[in-house]
C-alpha cells in the first residue's frame, strides 16, 4: 500500500485524484495540508473526513508518514521549497502543473531530483489522453500543431508538456509566430511544433494535429468525461513512478524549460534556446495569480 500525502487543496485536481487514489486497492489518502488561501477550513475538513486521511498543521510533518507525496498549490511559488523538503527526505514527489514560474526554481528542483535520486513526477495530465498517448507512440520525427486557450502561462503549461511529450526530444530553439499569441518549437531530433495559446474560448477546447507515423488529430474538450480519460493514466504513471518503476523526469524538467522558454519569446519577441539568458528573466509570480484563481469546482 502507497500512503499518499495531499499539499495543497486549491484546484479541482486534490478532489478527482483523492478520489482516484482513494478507488485503489494499492493506495490510499493519508495525510492532508492546505494553505487557506483558496478553500475554506470547513472545506478542508470535509475532505480530511472523505478521505478518512489526518491533517497537518505543515507540509513537512507528513514526511514520517507517507510514502509519496502530491503537492498541488495553485501557487506554483510554493512549489520548490516543499517539494525540495520531500524529495531530500527520498519521498516521492509528485508537483502539479506548471512546475515552477522560474528557471531557478525549475533548476532547484532538477539537481535536488539528481543529487538524491528520489523518483519525482508531475507536469499536465493533458499528454496522457488516449488520443495523444497514440501520437507519442509514434517513432520517428514529429511535425506538431498544437491550440490551447485562457491564460498562456497556467493553461499553456497543457500544450508546451503535450508537445515535448510528443516530440519525443529535448527543445532547441522557440521563434515567434507572426500571427496570433503563438511560438514555433524544433526539437533536438528535428522535429518542430507550432503552438498557439489564444485559441477561443466559447466551447474551448485542445487541439492537436500530428505528422509524425502517420497524420493524426485530436480535440479535447473541458469535460468532465475527458478529464477522466486523462486522469486515470495520469495517476497510474505517478503510482509507478512512486515505486521506482517509471522515470520520466528529464522529459518533465525540460518541459518545465520549453514553458518558460515560449513566455520569453512571446515576452521579448526574440528567438530563444535553451542557453538564452532571457530565460532567467522571466518570472511568474504565483501568489498574484492564486488572489483571483477561481477552482474549477
Amino acid at each position: 500500500m502507497i500512503n499518499v500525502g495531499i499539499i495543497g487543496l486549491d484546484t479541482s485536481h486534490s478532489e478527482k485524484f483523492a478520489e482516484l487514489l482513494s478507488d485503489r486497492s494499492d493506495t490510499t489518502v493519508r495525510g492532508v495540508w492546505d494553505g487557506g488561501d483558496v478553500r475554506s477550513d470547513a472545506y478542508t475538513e470535509a475532505f480530511c473526513r472523505d478521505h478518512r486521511a489526518r491533517r497537518y498543521d505543515r507540509p513537512e510533518e507528513m514526511i514520517d508518514h507517507v510514502d509519496a507525496v502530491m503537492v498541488l498549490t495553485v501557487d506554483w511559488d510554493r512549489h520548490r521549497p516543499i517539494a525540495v523538503r520531500f524529495l531530500e527526505a527520498g519521498v516521492p514527489t509528485f508537483v502539479d502543473k506548471p512546475i515552477a514560474g522560474s528557471i531557478d526554481d525549475v533548476e532547484a528542483l532538477r539537481r535536488t531530483v539528481e543529487r538524491n535520486g528520489t523518483p519525482f513526477y508531475g507536469g499536465s495530465a493533458v499528454p496522457y489522453h488516449p488520443s495523444l498517448a497514440v501520437m507519442r507512440g509514434d517513432d520517428g520525427t514529429h511535425d506538431l500543431f498544437a491550440a490551447g486557450y485562457n491564460d498562456p502561462f497556467y493553461y499553456g503549461v497543457h500544450i508546451t508538456d503535450t508537445a515535448r511529450t510528443i516530440c519525443g526530444a529535448d527543445w532547441t530553439r522557440i521563434v515567434p509566430v507572426d500571427h496570433g499569441v503563438a511560438t514555433t518549437v524544433t526539437f533536438a531530433d528535428g522535429s518542430s511544433a507550432t503552438l498557439r495559446f489564444d485559441g477561443p474560448t466559447e466551447n474551448p477546447a485542445f487541439g492537436v494535429l500530428d505528422v509524425g507515423g502517420t497524420t493524426r488529430t485530436a480535440r479535447i474538450d473541458g469535460t468532465a468525461e475527458e478529464l477522466d480519460r486523462m486522469y486515470d493514466p495520469f495517476i497510474e504513471t505517478f503510482v509507478e513512478t512512486a515505486r521506482g518503476d517509471r522515470d520520466e523526469s528529464d522529459r518533465l524538467f525540460d518541459a518545465a524549460t520549453l514553458l518558460l522558454g515560449v513566455q520569453a519569446t512571446l515576452e521579448f519577441d526574440v528567438a530563444v534556446t535553451p542557453e538564452n539568458p532571457l530565460l532567467a528573466d522571466v518570472t511568474h509570480d504565483g501568489g498574484s495569480f492564486t488572489e483571483t484563481y477561481e477552482p474549477f469546482y
